[in-house]
């Protein structure tokens, strides 16, 4: 029961059957709401990542992705500060359906860094050796992974 599950401290409530893009779309929401985003744009430096219009800008600059690396960097927006695994991209970008080798990831990646390394100058997507990948702000870096390293 829709006011029963309120009630009870929900966030909000679907009836099935429910269209996956509507959920997407929800769980975007609470997301943008629980870290405090009034809007739907995801700001990490000068990286600006509008989960609406699916566009990336630098500094109002608008950077050219592929629908691939658009999924990874706004997941890895959405969970910022938290270590993706690769299995996790897999899944956002494919959703089990005719996933392709892990590897294809590592591909990605490395796509991504360099379109926002050519834009920024800066990486913003640490590697965590053995674990996945993580979108930190510029000062979250561990010196050891910074450019002066």
């Amino acid at each position: 029961n829709k006011v029963r599950g309120l009630g009870f401290g929900a966030e909000d409530y679907m009836t099935k059957p429910f269209h996956k893009d509507e959920l997407v779309a929800r769980i975007h929401a609470i997301v943008r709401r629980s870290k405090g985003h009034s809007q739907s744009i995801i700001k990490t430096g000068d990286l600006a990542v509008n989960l609406d219009n699916k566009t990336v800008e630098i500094d109002q600059q608008r950077v050219h992705l592929t629908g691939k690396e658009y999924q990874m960097l706004e997941l890895l927006s959405l969970r910022k500060g938290t270590t993706l695994t690769k299995e996790m991209f897999l899944n956002h970008l494919y959703g089990g359906m005719d996933e392709p080798e892990l590897k294809i990831i590592d591909v990605f990646i490395c796509k991504l860094r360099k379109k926002l390394s050519a834009a920024t100058g800066h990486d913003y997507i640490e590697t965590v050796w053995g674990r996945g990948y993580v979108l930190r702000e510029l000062e979250e870096v561990p010196v050891e992974y910074s450019e002066s390293a």
